[in-house]
């Protein structure tokens, strides 16, 4: 079973807290396991995490994710707060699932916007009806192409690597925050560095006749004269930094921009890497 990741398990953990905190300074304050029964926890769920663990999810979310809250006392399987036969495998499986639904109902609750867009970025849809994640299996998660795209970057060499991965960490975060516009921006710095860092090493390595321009645009063209960039392939990059530099699109909701935006710069990026280190390895004239 695919998880999700420990900082969706934080989120997670700050809106369900939050749902009592706010709602106090408005009204009697509610009962979170009273709110969890109503939408179909277990009772040994919600009567444990008030027992045990006094509704603290800073304490209750780990202990799920590591199996150790179904095992508070006891030695044997057959005994824990489930009432039924659970080894740690199991115990494993179950928490997983309680996180999922856990997620799924802090996505329906205030400030759960957050929620829902760190599990856009892991592969997951929400069906909060159901509270229950719908796993994106035919598309690779934003995190996962993410940690292979930071990879091939701390392995180029390129000279502004520092300033590249700045620009996708920017992006994603402020893709978390809700600040859209501002992280479709970093999207599109991101390309922009990388062009300009590929641009650059082979500039100085590559003995090239080429005089070198400023300019994304300008680069582009270079990068194709070069032989980089096969033409189709420059009009493809151009394209997508185009879609990622104009200011709206009508039609298309912010958050769904911002998430396109992120996915687009990452997969065009994942391709210029691969591309530069075979350019690299021929001394930036050419590829084997």
């Amino acid at each position: 079973m695919k998880q999700i990741s420990q900082k969706t398990i934080v989120t997670t953990g700050r809106v369900l807290r939050s749902f009592v905190s706010d709602r106090h300074e408005l009204e009697a304050e509610p009962d979170i396991g009273e709110f969890l029964y109503e939408h179909d926890f277990p009772n040994w769920f919600v009567t444990h995490s008030r027992d045990r663990y006094s509704m603290d999810w800073g304490d209750i979310l780990p202990a799920v994710r590591d199996g150790s809250f179904f095992f508070p006392h006891f030695a044997t399987p057959n005994s824990n707060i489930t009432g039924k036969f659970l080894d740690q495998p199991d115990a494993e499986v179950l928490g997983e699932i309680l996180l999922r639904k856990l997620a799924a109902l802090a996505s329906t609750m205030p400030g759960g916007e957050s929620v829902t867009r760190a599990l856009e970025l892991e592969g997951f849809q929400v069906d909060q009806k159901n509270l229950h994640l719908v796993p994106l299996d035919s598309v690779t998660s934003e995190k996962e192409e993410e940690e292979r795209v930071v990879s091939l970057i701390n392995q180029s060499g390129l000279g502004n690597s520092a300033v590249i991965l700045k620009h996708l960490q920017d992006a994603r975060d402020l893709f978390l925050q809700q600040k859209d516009h501002p992280s479709i921006g970093e999207a599109r710095n991101f390309m922009q560095a990388l062009l300009d860092g590929i641009g650059d090493e082979t500039n100085s390595h590559g003995g090239h006749d080429v005089g070198y321009p400023g300019g994304t645009a300008n680069r582009l063209i270079y990068l194709e004269q070069v032989g980089f960039f096969a033409t189709d392939e420059k009009t493809a990059v151009g394209a997508a930094w185009g879609f990622l530099s104009a200011g709206n699109h009508p039609g298309i909701p912010s958050r769904d921009e911002a998430r396109i935006a992120l996915i687009l710069s990452l997969e065009f990026g994942l391709m210029l890497l691969l591309k530069f280190s075979n350019w690299k390895a021929n001394v930036y004239r050419s590829f084997s």
